[in-house]
C-alpha cells in the first residue's frame, strides 16, 4: 500500500514525486518507457527553457483560454520558487533574452538528472516499462491502479534492446493517484494518450485534442524539388499573419521563421499554430508573410523603382538581391511568375507590383500541421470544469488528481508550458 501513486515520470510527474517524498509519503512513480522524462530531455532543442520571469499577470496572458484556472497553482509555486527548487537540487540557472530561464549548463539532461537523482536516493519506488491499464475506483474513490509490463522497440530513442513483454497484470494500491501521463505530443517519448484514456475511465469528459506549437504544412510548397536552398533557411524579423477564407485576420506575430523541407516552422509559426490548432487542416486558412514589415508599402515601392532604375542592365534576379537573400529568390520567381533572367529595365509596372506584393504579402494556403509527432504540446485534454483548481483533485473521483499536459492546458513557447507542468505537479502533490 502506497500513500501516493503517480502515473507518468515526465516534468509534472517528477515534480509531484519529489514534493510527495518531501511530505514523508511512501510514493510509487510509474513510467511506461524504459527511462523517465524522455520528452523533458529533448525539450527546447535539448536546452530546456524551464520558465519565464514575466510577472504573473503577464505570464497568464500566454496560458491558453482559461488562464485563471492556473492562478492557485502559480500563487503557490511560480518561477521564483522553481528557480530556488532547482538550486536546492544543485542545478544552477541563467536568465536569457525575454525573461527565459535555462539551466546554466544549457543541457536539458541536467534538469532530468537533478530530479531523478533526488528521487533515486529517497523513499520513492520508480517502476519503469510499466503501463497503467486501469484505474481502480470504488464508490467514486480511487483505490489504486492495474498495470502490465510495457514493450518498446524504439531502440534509437530509448537506447534499450527490444524484449518480449510478459502479459502479467499487477495491481498497486493507494488512496491518492496523480495522473501525470502527458498528452499526445511526441508519442515516441511515451506521451501517446494514456492519460486521456485513463481519465475517460473515471468518467471525465475530454476536450478534443490536437497538435499545438507545431510546424505548418503549406499547399504547393515543394522545397526539395523547387527551392532546395530554402531548406532549413532561417528568416528573421518578419511579420506572419493567418487569415481565414474570408480574409479576416485571425492572429499575427513578429519574429523569426524557418523553412523546412515539408513545412514552415520557427518561433512565431509555433505560436501562431497554437492559436489556430483546432482549425488547421479543417478550414481554409492563409499564411501571409510580410518580409519587409518595417517599410510601408508605398515607400517600399519607391525603393524598388529607384533600385531597378539604377540597375537597369542587370537581370531581375541580381537586382532583387538588394531586397532579398539569395535563398528566397527562387521562391519569389515562382510566386511572381516572372522571368527573373531578363534585364531589369524590361520589368513592367505590373510586374513590379507583383514583386512588391511578394515582399509585403507572400502567402500560402495552410493545409495542415506536422502532427503530434512534431508538436511541442497537446491542445485539449481533461475538461477543466471537472477539476478543482485549488487542489487539482477530480470533482468526480475522490483521491484522483491531475498534473501537466493531460489537462486542457497549453501555452505559448518561452518557458510557459514547463512552468505549468512543474506548478501543477507541485499543487497536485501538495494537497
Amino acid at each position: 500500500m502506497y500513500d501516493t501513486i503517480i502515473i507518468g515520470a515526465g516534468a509534472s510527474g517528477l515534480m509531484s514525486a519529489i514534493i510527495s517524498v518531501r511530505k514523508g509519503e511512501k510514493v510509487l512513480l510509474i513510467e511506461k518507457m524504459p527511462q523517465p522524462a524522455l520528452k523533458l530531455r529533448i525539450t527546447g532543442k535539448g536546452r530546456c527553457n524551464l520558465t519565464n520571469t514575466l510577472p504573473l499577470k503577464d505570464f497568464l496572458k500566454h496560458c491558453g483560454s482559461e488562464p485563471r484556472f492556473l492562478y492557485p497553482a502559480f500563487t503557490q509555486f511560480f518561477h521564483n520558487e522553481l528557480i530556488t527548487f532547482f538550486e536546492d537540487l544543485g542545478l544552477k540557472t541563467i536568465e536569457e533574452r525575454g525573461g527565459r530561464i535555462f539551466p546554466k549548463s544549457g543541457k536539458a539532461q541536467d534538469v532530468f538528472l537533478a530530479m531523478i537523482n533526488y528521487l533515486e536516493e529517497s523513499n520513492c519506488t520508480i517502476l519503469k516499462q510499466t503501463q497503467v491499464t486501469k484505474l481502480i475506483i470504488e464508490e467514486s474513490q480511487i483505490k489504486g491502479v492495474e498495470t502490465i509490463p510495457f514493450e518498446t522497440s524504439n531502440k534509437e530513442l530509448c537506447n534499450h534492446e527490444r524484449h518480449k513483454a510478459i502479459p502479467l497484470q499487477k495491481s498497486y494500491y493507494a488512496n491518492k493517484v496523480i495522473l501525470a501521463a502527458g498528452g499526445e505530443s511526441y508519442p515516441q517519448t511515451g506521451s501517446s494518450g494514456d492519460g486521456i484514456r485513463l481519465a475517460k475511465q473515471a468518467q471525465h469528459s475530454i476536450i478534443e485534442t490536437c497538435p499545438s506549437l507545431v510546424g505548418l504544412k503549406l499547399k504547393d510548397y515543394n522545397p526539395i524539388t523547387e527551392y532546395p536552398n530554402l531548406i532549413d533557411f532561417e528568416l528573421h524579423n518578419l511579420r506572419a499573419i493567418i487569415k481565414d477564407k474570408t480574409g479576416k485576420k485571425l492572429c499575427e506575430e513578429f519574429g523569426d521563421i524557418i523553412f523546412r523541407e515539408n513545412a514552415i516552422e520557427g518561433p512565431i509559426i509555433l505560436t501562431l499554430s497554437r492559436q489556430i490548432a483546432s482549425l488547421a487542416g479543417k478550414e481554409k486558412l492563409l499564411l501571409e508573410l510580410d518580409l519587409k514589415p518595417n517599410i510601408e508599402q508605398k515607400i517600399l515601392d519607391k525603393k524598388l523603382l529607384m533600385e531597378f532604375d539604377q540597375r537597369g542592365k542587370e537581370n531581375i534576379k541580381t537586382s532583387l538581391r538588394a531586397f532579398l537573400p539569395y535563398e528566397l529568390i527562387a521562391l519569389a520567381q515562382a510566386k511572381c511568375d516572372i522571368d527573373f533572367n531578363k534585364p531589369t529595365h524590361q520589368l513592367s509596372s505590373n510586374e513590379r507590383k507583383l514583386i512588391l506584393h511578394f515582399l509585403k504579402n507572400c502567402n500560402f494556403e495552410i493545409i495542415g500541421t506536422l502532427g503530434f509527432e512534431r508538436a511541442v504540446v497537446t491542445q485539449g485534454g481533461v475538461n477543466l470544469k471537472e477539476i478543482n483548481p485549488k487542489t487539482l483533485e477530480s470533482k468526480l473521483t475522490k483521491g484522483l488528481y491531475f498534473a501537466g499536459e493531460v489537462m486542457d492546458l497549453d501555452a505559448d513557447t518561452g518557458g510557459f508550458n514547463l512552468q505549468i507542468a512543474f506548478s501543477t505537479g507541485y499543487l497536485a502533490a501538495q494537497n
